[in-house]
């Protein structure tokens, strides 16, 4: 008999976490295929998911960064999930398909791009409300950073993304003068010009890591910083150590906070050492381990909602804490 259990995803963050989310679905259902998903809204990539009239009212709910991937496709296909509420993210790359899988989904649109964008340093620039105190995880990378690689590289500088007139847009532009520099033309023709790239800086953004990931650059540099830090979020893992286009790069732990020493340290002179992607994997291991009785934790509180809903028809939100 085919297994069959329904998955209603809530929407969650910015373009880039909605990505994720979908993705991860997608993953699920090469292993799970009677498994169906609704709830999707990403009008701009052709993939709309329109959730039904009548949603349970009682449904156990995934929510946070971590998604117990194999004990949940264990418990739909036994069974004992036939319907949940998706808002959770689940940053793993073991929960992902190879790359390649993805092309199809988020297939690439024409996008005028600049030749020196293609071929010099594209340096994907995030700020507008991370410059604020809105996530400790997020937060504008250091100045210092952009120096470092473009010193190294030797390719001419790009700046692109969410440039404005806030103070860390205004540094870049005098740090950088001969830079060309391209604002913001929307997610989706940012989007494409960073996957359009040769060589490129991801900012600490799901939406930038995605189209570094998803493009078919020669390097990309990752900053191992905020959610991309193991020693910082011990529940996600964002390093593609096994894909040789990245560069990894050693930050800091940094709860940011928008404080006006945080600012004046962006300007500051630093170093950034090479990460290598054996050190990486050491230091996801070692945050994995840390993370273990958490994650212990999480299937025990999944288990027990999952029997709750199914035989009492009592509805929880599971999520790591």
């Amino acid at each position: 008999m085919t297994m069959t259990a329904r998955v209603h995803v809530r929407p969650i963050g910015n373009l880039g976490n909605q990505m994720l989310q979908y993705m991860l679905l997608q993953s699920m259902q090469t292993r799970l295929p009677g498994l169906a998903f609704d709830g999707v809204n990403m009008p701009d990539w052709g993939l709309v998911l329109p959730a039904p009239s009548a949603v349970p009212a009682q449904l156990l709910c995934l929510a946070g960064q971590h998604v117990d991937v194999p004990l949940l496709e264990q418990l739909i296909a036994g069974g004992q999930i036939r319907e949940l509420a998706f808002a959770a993210l689940g940053f793993r790359m073991k929960d992902l398909l190879p790359v390649e899988r993805y092309h199809a989904a988020f297939a690439r649109r024409a996008v005028a791009v600049p030749d020196v964008a293609r071929h010099g340093l594209l340096i994907n620039v995030r700020g507008a409300e991370i410059l604020a105190d809105t996530h400790p995880d997020y937060g504008p990378v250091p100045i210092a950073f952009y120096h470092q690689l473009i010193e190294a590289t030797g390719l001419p500088a790009v700046l692109m993304g969410q440039l404005a007139d806030d103070p860390y847009s205004q540094a870049l532009r005098q740090a950088f003068p001969n830079a060309l520099v391209l604002p913001s033309q929307g997610a989706m023709a940012d989007f494409e010009i960073i996957r359009s790239a040769r060589h490129i800086v991801a900012s600490v953004s799901t939406f930038s890591w995605l189209a570094a990931w998803l493009s078919d650059a020669q390097t990309i540099h990752l900053p191992v910083s905020g959610i991309f830090n193991p020693d910082q979020r011990e529940d996600i893992d964002l390093l593609p150590v096994h894909d040789p286009r990245y560069r990894f790069y050693k930050f800091p732990v940094r709860r940011w906070d928008g404080s006006p020493a945080q600012f004046d340290a962006l300007s500051a002179p630093q170093h950034f050492a090479a990460m290598s992607p054996q050190t990486a994997q050491e230091r996801l291991a070692s945050a994995a381990q840390r993370f273990a009785p958490r994650a212990a934790r999480y299937r025990l509180k999944l288990r027990a909602a999952a029997w709750a809903q199914r035989w009492l028809n009592l509805s929880y939100k599971v999520i790591a804490r």
